[in-house]
């Protein structure tokens, strides 16, 4: 400790003496100029470093890597996944609160994790924008309680994303009343948007059923028999229910936020501090608002019926919504009282993503015909016991899309079996939903099925934005090109597709057809046969971004068309994002490539990813210098990943310096000679 103290400057160790006396100090602390506050951030507990981010930010300050540091202290490695954090302190908070929720044990030797005068669990719920529910209902059962009532209703205005993981058959009734409650208070009074719920096949198909009707407004009498008293649903409300003798009032003004406010330095030293009080939609728990803000809202309603025993090939073509009945769930292993043909309507979520079951799909077939909330919709996985139960799916979809107040605008679908094409399976479903903006698919066909005959095109489809991945089988071509040449709105086209047929004639097309696209993306497409159309392509459209990943672009008539591809990107005034990974560019491609950066005029690229291009240190080296004598106009993003740089380790580093003066580059420590030992294993 002697040690560690003669290390340390005279100003650091005033700073630790402070932080250890903050609960006296902190209103002398908040007045110090921003040099001693700068000081004092990396010593402070994350309570106080909470408290104090309105002065940093005030005096100029920033707390992100404090937070990033506390974050690797404690969990040891960043988050997994491709999109970067931007608030390492929502971040970590959020992260405490699951841990302190379900008693996992951390770091307790850190001593910036604790502090008697402060409640971890209430610091974390104000950052909770994604609640995780998952191996059992512990978290649900202790949200639930009297004890945790400030916490729920702090969550009600935090919690936007509710996921249910790896939910398992350990459930009993007093779980199950605490998961109505939960979901009742954070869906029907609360701000969650959005449900996922994945790799809950074990789960009591009870259970998944009771959350996806919840998700869609619904709560019948056996839930609020579980439910019990709501104190958010206030007993003087004008709407009464009166059905079967059930009579209690709903819509109501909820209870005010009980996160009470204590930063005086006068108050007692032993007192229990709590956060600072929450701006508005921060934190603080949301009334209920009119069915027109979308939040809550109560109706006597008759739903539409989707009837039973469809057949696969009647699905898109002979449902049509009812205005009587209700939906049948002949296939729920316990289904709820319907009171009297009538349920009691509350606040739904507007975007469900799904791993599909056997439990899943009928209780899907009978709530969407009247989701009308529900904007966005995500099913994944394969476990479809029959061929028709896609397509039962998709009827329901398009009763959904057939009543004026549907909302459905954006759709994905992946890793499932469809038992017809592809192409003919994206016709029928435009034409079923032609209100879709965005559409994604990715399917795995049956091999009967795949000499379906082409369907009707649809007259008027309101695409944006299309990503499809399709099967290495051919595909029906002219059935596609016909489905861009009427989506004259699309922005985003998005294809992996690994045939050797028709690139040449759908670049071509995206010429004639869609000049409102600004971003496509082509993976794994053999474009060596087609670069007279690739060149025509990027000189006669208004592309800001282009993703050529493994497309052999440069298989033929490498030097040739590398000079006609800088002459193009250099020709357009709008390209600013190019994309070439795993082209096999090497280091002569890449000395060609530098000329996008000279002579006049130069391209307006600002993001070029070269990654995986078999670029060798040498060569990026001499890439470096001729940025060095022509540098881009704009501040670059460099993508280098995955090239042989470890082969001379010296001349790599002296590039990369190079490279950082002129631009921002992204690289790592790819082991390119582990990488080929692992491919040679496997071939």
């Amino acid at each position: 400790m002697a040690n560690e103290d003669k290390a340390q400057s005279l100003v650091q160790l005033c700073a630790k003496s402070v932080c250890k006396d903050m609960g006296r100090l902190e209103q002398q602390v908040w007045d110090l100029p921003a040099s001693l506050i700068e000081e004092l951030l990396p010593f402070l507990n994350i309570f106080y470093l909470e408290r104090i981010e309105e002065v940093a930010v005030r005096k100029g300050l920033s707390t992100t890597s404090v937070w990033l540091r506390i974050w690797m202290e404690v969990v040891k490695y960043k988050p997994l996944g491709s999109k970067p954090v931007k608030d390492w302190r929502q971040k970590f908070l959020e992260y405490l609160f699951h841990c302190v929720l379900l008693r996992k044990s951390l770091a307790e030797d850190n001593p910036r994790l604790q502090d008697p005068r402060f409640s971890a669990l209430t610091l974390g719920a104000r950052y909770v924008q994604r609640l995780t529910l998952s191996s059992h209902p512990y978290g649900a059962v202790r949200l639930a309680t009297d004890e945790l009532r400030p916490i729920l209703e702090i969550l009600q205005g935090t919690v936007t994303q509710l996921k249910l993981h790896h939910f398992s058959q350990r459930s009993h009734e007093a779980s199950m009343k605490s998961m109505t409650l939960l979901l009742h208070r954070l869906i029907h009074h609360g701000s969650v948007h959005t449900l996922t719920i994945i790799n809950c096949d074990k789960a009591i198909p009870f259970i998944l059923i009771r959350v996806l009707r919840m998700s869609a407004g619904q709560l019948d009498l056996e839930m609020r028999e579980d439910l019990g008293v709501c104190f958010c649903c206030d007993r003087e409300s004008d709407v009464t229910l009166q059905s079967h003798g059930l009579q209690r009032r709903c819509c109501a003004q909820q209870e005010k936020e009980t996160v009470a406010t204590t930063k005086d330095s006068g108050k007692n030293s032993n007192e229990v501090l709590q956060p600072l009080p929450l701006q508005e939609g921060k934190g603080a728990a949301n009334s209920c608002k009119r069915l027109s803000d979308n939040r809550f809202y109560t109706t006597h309603a008759k739903w539409p019926r989707l009837e039973q025993g469809v057949e696969a090939g009647e699905c898109f073509n002979t449902l049509e919504p009812s205005t009587e009945g209700t939906p049948s769930h002949t296939a729920t292993p316990q289904s709820s009282q319907d009171l009297g043909g009538e349920r009691i309507l509350f606040r739904s979520i507007t975007a469900l993503e799904v791993d599909l079951s056997s439990t899943i799909i009928p209780e899907l077939q009978a709530l969407l015909p009247s989701w009308v909330s529900l904007c966005s919709l995500d099913l994944f996985g394969n476990r479809f016991s029959e061929k028709s139960d896609l397509l039962k799916v998709v009827a329901a979809l398009r009763s959904l899309c057939k009543r004026p107040e549907g909302s459905i605008s954006a759709l994905s679908i992946d890793s499932v079996f469809c038992p017809m094409p592809i192409t003919a399976f994206m016709v029928n479903l435009l034409s079923t939903c032609p209100k879709l903006e965005t559409l994604s698919l990715n399917f795995d066909v049956e091999e009967e099925d795949r000499l379906s005959p082409p369907q009707p095109i649809p007259i008027d489809i309101s695409l944006t934005k299309l990503q499809v991945v399709f099967p290495d089988d051919p595909i029906q071509l002219q059935v596609f090109l016909s489905v861009l040449r009427i989506a004259q709105s699309l922005q985003h086209l998005h294809l992996s597709w690994t045939s050797n047929q028709g690139f040449g004639t759908l670049l071509l097309t995206l010429i004639e057809s869609n000049p409102n696209l600004c971003w496509l993306t082509l993976k794994g497409a053999n474009l060596s046969a087609c670069q007279k159309e690739v060149i025509c392509f990027l000189k006669n459209s208004s592309l800001q971004g282009v993703d050529f990943t493994d497309c052999r672009l440069f298989e033929k008539n490498k030097v040739e068309f590398l000079g006609k591809l800088v002459d193009a990107v250099k020709g357009s005034k709008t390209l600013k994002f190019l994309h070439l990974s795993k082209n096999r560019l090497g280091n002569k491609g890449l000395v060609t490539l530098a000329e996008l950066f000279s002579g006049n005029p130069t391209s307006q690229i600002e993001h070029l990813n070269i990654s995986a291009n078999c670029i060798l240190p040498d060569g990026l080296l001499e890439f470096g210098r001729l940025l060095e004598q022509q540098p881009p106009s704009s501040r670059l993003l460099l993508d280098l990943r995955q090239n042989p740089l470890d082969r001379d380790p010296g001349t790599a580093q002296q590039a990369m310096e190079l490279l950082r003066r002129r631009c921002q580059v992204v690289g790592d420590l790819w082991n390119s000679r582990a990488a080929f030992a692992d491919y040679a294993s496997v071939m």
